[in-house]
Order: structure tokens, then C-alpha cells, then sequence
């Protein structure tokens, strides 16, 4: 069922709540595209789907009682830090599930509160007045009417990519992913005709040149990326957290058109 907004009809709602990479930063010159570190927001009619709980699932909005799930892409702390303070964690009994693929380091569940317990935290998510379920990020799953596929993105120790579709809308977000000429089409592929996608662009090319194997891409390798897969619109996330507002104004003008933009916390995209 379509909903309205604003005088507009739409499936999906997406909220960038931080579009930040590495570590959370603040001050003046980084005001424009944000300094809270990784999380989408998507909303639909029953659902409300977090990509990531960086700093940025601190400034979640009201979601209503829309069932809450939250996707993980890999354990790095700045994909999780904003965890502890998610605003929901204190409503009794409020359920929340959350997503993530196993490892070495064990479990979605085993990974996450290797952080979040003591002594790096005071509690771990299981004490919290919220009703924390863990699930498997399979291959290919579902959330209510909504279906998730997930592919092995490239990023030391792992992480994930994820395409969220639901009623003929698709998603795509490839946040922590180093570009190989040798294996983009793995990418393309799995995001052909997506109607958004959210992709790392953290480095400019003479960074990247410098960073081989830190697991990050540039602009011009997610153009490459957006073409192939024949995208509709695209977002550029995991901004350095050493790129102030300047340098990222400037990258962006280089390549901004109707469809392509760098990520600014608190955009709103209407699918």
C-alpha cells in the first residue's frame, strides 16, 4: 500500500541518519554533510529497517510502532556505536531484531557484545528494557513483505552488502567496499536496477592509490559501478572523517547531477 508524504505517494522512505566514516566528527566544518557515522533509515507502511546503528541511529525520528529491524554490515565500531543510545533501547518490551552474518568472532550476538558489555560498556544489549532478537543475515531472507539479499562485500575482516526490495522498489547499500577492476561486476550485478544505492566513496583517488586494502572506494570507481549496474539514483556514504565540508563540496561538484550526490545526514529520499 502506498502512504503520503508531504503530497507525494511513496513505498519507501529513506532517512540518511549518518553518512560518516571511520569515526564520528563534529565542528564547524562539518556541518553541511554531517559528522554522525553510519545508518540508514527505511520506512515503510509496517516496517522500519536501520542499515548499520552508528552514531547516526541516535537521531532516529519517530517510527510509531513500526517493527523494528536492524541490519548489520560488520562489527567495526563506528558502525556500531550509536547501539547503546538508540532511543528505543528503554521502551519495555519494544522488540527489535537484528541482523548479521557469523564469523570467526563468533555470532551477530557474540560480536556485538564484545563491545557493548563491560569494561567497554556498562550493560550488554540483553539488559536493556527493549527485547533484543538476534537472527542469521542469510543469503536471502525477508522482514514482513519486504525481501533482503546479502553479498560479501570487500573490507577487511568482512562485512556485508545489502539489497532491501519491496513492492518492485530496491535498495542498495555497499558501505566499507574497496573497488577491484577484477571484481566490480560482483557488485553491478547484484545491484542491477536498483533504484538507489548507497555506496562507499570514503577516498579520492590519490588516497586510494596510498590505502590499497583498507577496504574503501573513490567517486569515480562508484560512477563505474552505477553504470554498470544501470542504477536510478546515487548516494555516496562513508565520508573521511578528515574530508571537511569544503572538500567534500568540491568532490561532489564534479560529479553532481539530477541522480548522483554525496550523502547528507538528515536527507530524505522518497522511493
Amino acid at each position: 500500500m502506498e502512504k503520503i508524504i508531504e503530497g507525494e505517494y511513496y513505498l519507501m522512505k529513506i532517512t540518511i541518519l549518518g553518512a560518516r566514516g571511520s569515526v564520528p566528527t563534529s565542528g564547524a566544518k562539518t556541518q553541511v554533510f554531517g559528522g554522525s557515522t553510519s545508518c540508514v533509515l527505511i520506512e515503510t507502511d509496517d516496517n522500519a529497517i536501520y542499515l548499520d546503528a552508528g552514531s547516526g541511529i541516535i537521531q532516529t525520528p519517530d517510527i510509531g510502532d513500526r517493527q523494528i529491524s536492524i541490519l548489520i554490515t560488520h562489527p567495526h565500531f563506528d558502525h556500531l556505536i550509536g547501539l547503546p543510545f538508540f532511543p528505543y533501547n528503554t521502551a519495555p518490551g519494544r522488540r527489535i531484531d537484528v541482523y548479521g552474518k557469523s564469523r570467526s568472532e563468533g555470532t551477530i550476538k557474540e560480536q556485538l557484545e564484545r563491545l557493548i558489555s563491560p569494561p567497554l560498556w556498562p550493560c550488554t544489549l540483553s539488559e536493556y528494557k527493549a527485547d533484543y532478537c538476534f537472527h542469521e543475515a542469510e543469503a536471502r531472507f525477508s522482514i514482513g513483505n519486504i525481501d533482503v539479499e546479502t553479498a560479501e562485500s570487500r573490507h577487511p575482516g568482512s562485512s556485508l552488502i545489502y539489497r532491501i526490495s519491496f513492492d518492485g522498489k530496491s535498495i542498495v547499500y555497499a558501505t566499507d567496499y574497496e573497488y577491484a577492476e577484477d571484481e566490480s561486476s560482483k557488485l553491478s550485478d547484484f545491484a542491477k536496477g536498483a533504484n538507489l544505492i548507497l555506496l562507499d566513496a570514503q577516498y579520492t583517488d590519490e588516497e586510494f592509490a596510498a590505502r590499497k586494502g583498507f577496504g574503501h572506494s573513490t567517486v569515480k570507481q562508484g560512477l563505474r559501478i552505477m553504470q554498470d549496474a544501470q542504477a536510478k539514483i546515487m548516494r555516496f556514504v562513508h565520508h573521511d572523517p578528515r574530508h571537511t565540508d569544503e572538500m567534500l563540496k568540491k568532490m561532489e561538484d564534479e560529479v553532481k547531477s539530477d541522480s548522483v550526490a554525496f550523502a547528507r545526514e538528515g536527507e530524505v529520499i522518497v522511493l
